[in-house]
């Protein structure tokens, strides 16, 4: 198999993931699926990024950089979305390294709608001086 074979077989199973993730959604949504939070990993040179360090005045140096998400999706396959860049974020796109769920053990969400839940978990995240970066 040459490299462009290669490529539209790569492409072809990208398309066929996509798929599959767009009917999950779409299923979820009808079941009114509870959605989940998860964080990612960041490679340390995401720091280099001044919009990513201007976002994190409180940063104490040698802790992790994050990206903090909610999803109808297992966040597994939300990590995956990331990286193939589908509805991606520039930065678990470019920097994403692993899900980081241990990361989220202690944080409570009583009480919280779901669109509430992803800043407090950020801004819970930021006040132990991680580096996050969040919609």
């Amino acid at each position: 198999m040459d490299d462009r074979e290669q490529q539209a077989d790569e492409d072809a199973r990208r398309d066929r993931q996509i798929l599959r993730w767009k009917q999950q959604a779409r299923k979820a949504a009808k079941r009114r699926q509870a959605r989940r939070l998860y964080v990612i990993t960041l490679a340390p040179k995401v720091l280099e990024r001044k919009e990513f360090r201007r976002a994190n005045p409180g940063y104490v140096e040698g802790m992790p950089c994050l990206y903090v998400g909610i999803t109808i999706h297992e966040p597994g396959d939300r990590f995956a979305q990331h990286k193939t860049g589908y509805r991606s974020s520039k930065y678990p796109r470019q920097y994403g390294v692993e899900l980081a769920l241990e990361l989220i053990e202690g944080f409570d969400a009583e009480g919280l709608t779901d669109a509430e839940k992803e800043a407090a978990l950020a801004d819970w995240l930021r006040d132990q001086g991680c580096a996050v970066w969040q919609h």
